[in-house]
């Protein structure tokens, strides 16, 4: 098996599938001949020089506006959920790695920030943590979480699913569907993604924000 051969097969397999599937074949073939060649079935791996590709798929990126985002805070059934929502598309944290480690203690009132803790990036020292800005309409939806009585005493921003499964992805599309916009693909991701758009045209590049 040579390196065009194998090239070639790549190429086919892009004409039936996404990029991002297409990335983890040769990521396994690549695994495999590795193995080839740790057994001496093979004196070189004929796929070294392949790129893998890329594991996201653009085809499912999808901008979330700030008009489907009122929708989605009002089809919301209470308000963790809407607190959820403001923390992954005015906050641009992650879910659900950020959003389940997120405590009360690290939301600074007074100097309107939230220091955010980041298990995705946490081996790379300067990118542990981050500070997000507590934008108006983020703050408004953490106040009002804060001051409800079954709030009171917990130690979680998102108490609910700290002792269940962190799999928010149905109850969101059921969300999204009484907001009237569908079934919504990889929804926190977007979100994020759609704030981090916002920011980078508004401020520019070196906000910490997301």
């Amino acid at each position: 098996m040579t390196a065009d051969r194998l090239l070639e097969w790549k190429t086919a397999l892009l004409t039936k599938y996404a990029p991002a599937s297409v990335a983890g074949f040769v990521r396994v073939a690549k695994m495999v001949f590795d193995w080839a060649v740790d057994q001496d079935w093979l004196t070189r791996n004929p796929m070294k020089k392949i790129s893998t590709g890329s594991f996201v798929n653009r085809d499912k990126d999808r901008i979330i506006s700030m008009d489907e985002y009122a929708k989605l805070l009002d089809a919301c059934p209470n308000q963790e959920w809407r607190t959820i929502i403001a923390l992954a598309r005015i906050g641009g944290l992650r879910c659900s790695s950020e959003l389940q480690q997120l405590r009360w203690s690290n939301v600074n009132w007074a100097e309107n920030r939230i220091l955010v803790h980041s298990p995705k990036t946490e081996h790379h020292e300067r990118h542990r943590e981050r500070n997000v800005p507590l934008f108006p309409e983020l703050r408004a939806e953490l106040e009002r979480h804060f001051s409800l009585d079954e709030t009171q005493g917990n130690e979680f921003v998102i108490e609910h699913y700290q002792k269940t499964c962190w799999n928010l992805n149905a109850p969101f599309q059921a969300i999204a569907r009484r907001a009237g916009l569908g079934k919504v693909v990889r929804p926190f991701d977007n979100m994020r993604m759609s704030r981090s758009n916002e920011v980078l045209a508004r401020w520019g590049q070196a906000k910490e924000s997301v």
